[in-house]
């Protein structure tokens, strides 16, 4: 569904790439007979559509054709395509085959890698980008897509400020280089609000709205925009128009239910709001993220958005009962998990009120990814229910451990070992703080004999 929503509504020039995509899908589902439609659609945007360019952008398309073919015992008609593919590389010098035909390839594989959403995607698509762009340094879509990449990367990372940021700096040059491409504006100005350049950033979402009224893609991250920026009936508006045009769509439906949850006042320190305010957009926000897991029940992140709005409507059942399925889940991304062990040590926080299993669950998290976004807000939470204890008990022991259990997973062993020898001074006869505080010892001592060496 999001495939056909991207070709319905896409901008970018070469669609060829979304059939192509398409063809692989339907191949996972054991759909050849049609993954090879797709293919036949993409062979013929490139005849129609870029008849200059055809031999360099139908190469992937022949390579997925013979690899279907191969997948499907055929194996005369895979021959045939790698054949076609040996009579373009032909018609090109030898001096040049490579610079020119291999860039596609990167560019191609970037943007399917891109497409898979995670760090690790991400950063071989930034790799292909690089490999591309190296021999066809201004072509528009490998800019614009490769600063989209370092977009999302630098959201995985540390905070940089503006003069330090490659992805600004690449969503600037891509823009330059096409200046109509509403996705561009629509990332440059999220970016600009980033940096409290609000005039401009405005200016850019509006822009690309006007371009792209319509576009679900567009809609949603201009949403998120006016989200972000406080105006969250700007983002209903939006929203709501553009599922007239998309009604499938479960962007859509997802920052619906994320707007919605937005407007409680809660959630931005505003306390005496109308309960039955609240009620009305607990129960909205349910009905969309509702709808988007019935569109995406791979979405972990909108399982437990749902989840949460289930606990703020009082129903703790059936959020418990979300989380339990989420753990049963065969869930391999780390992102996913850590994203499952962080929310659900929040609920039991903030709703269950055990604060043992709350911190039992952000330990877990931050021991997957100790510097992810999702690692830093686990390793946030162990420091404030620590420092908390601490600040209403100076001599709380289980206190300086926890704090202690933070560093260590950080691997910040000198503030480990510093927190865990506070914690045994107050409780001496505690054998596990014992323990910690020999085994933290080892490495440190080692550390320092082998700088000492080095020296």
């Amino acid at each position: 569904m999001t495939i056909h929503e991207n070709i319905d509504f896409s901008v970018v020039k070469y669609k060829g790439k979304l059939y192509n995509y398409h063809a692989y899908v339907k191949h996972l589902k054991g759909f050849n007979e049609e993954a090879l439609k797709y293919l036949e659609q993409a062979e013929e945007i490139a005849k129609k559509d870029h008849e200059d360019e055809f031999e360099k952008l139908v190469i992937v398309t022949y390579g997925n054709f013979a690899w279907v073919y191969y997948h499907m015992a055929e194996l005369t008609k895979a021959q045939s395509y790698l054949e076609k593919l040996e009579d373009i590389c032909k018609t090109f010098p030898t001096a040049s085959r490579y610079s020119v035909l291999l860039p596609v390839v990167y560019g191609e594989k970037g943007w399917s890698f891109f497409k898979v959403c995670d760090e690790k995607h991400y950063k071989i698509a930034k790799e292909c980008f690089e490999r591309a762009l190296e021999e066809e340094p201004d072509e528009k879509e490998w800019n614009a897509d490769y600063a989209i990449v370092l977009y999302r990367l630098e959201t995985f990372g540390p905070s940089v400020c503006a003069e330090d940021s490659v992805a600004l700096k690449q969503l600037q040059h891509a823009l330059e280089l096409d200046p109509e491409n509403s996705v561009l504006m629509v990332y440059l100005g999220i970016k600009l609000h980033v940096y409290e350049q609000n005039e401009e950033a405005l200016k850019l979402v509006n822009q690309a709205l006007r371009l792209s009224p319509n576009n679900p893609y567009i809609i949603r991250h201009a949403a998120r925009f006016f989200r972000k920026c406080g105006c969250p009936d700007k983002s209903l508006e939006i929203l709501k128009e553009a599922l007239q045009a998309a009604p499938d769509s479960y962007y859509l439906h997802s920052q619906l239910g994320l707007t919605y949850k937005s407007k409680i006042g809660k959630f931005q320190g505003q306390w005496n709001q109308d309960p039955t305010e609240v009620e009305k957009f607990v129960k909205l926000s349910i009905l969309y993220f509702e709808k988007a897991v019935r569109m995406k029940p791979s979405s972990i992140q909108d399982q437990v958005d749902l989840a949460h709005m289930y606990a703020e409507s009082g129903d703790i059942k059936k959020a418990e009962d979300i989380y339990q399925k989420l753990f049963e889940m065969p869930v391999t991304w780390l992102d996913d998990i850590q994203t499952i062990h962080f929310c659900f040590g929040s609920f039991q926080f903030h709703y269950k009120k055990s604060e043992p299993d709350a911190i039992k669950h952000y330990k877990i998290g931050l021991q997957i990814q100790n510097t992810s976004s999702r690692g830093n807000q686990c390793y946030a939470q162990l420091q404030k229910i620590a420092r908390r204890r601490i600040a209403r008990n100076p001599r709380n022991a289980e206190g300086f451990a926890i704090l202690g259990s933070a560093h260590q997973l950080r691997k910040e062993l000198p503030e480990a070992l510093d927190n865990y020898e506070k914690a045994l001074q107050l409780d001496p006869g505690n054998e596990r703080y014992k323990s910690t505080v020999s085994d933290l010892c080892v490495p440190i001592i080692c550390s320092t004999l082998r700088n000492t060496v080095l020296k």
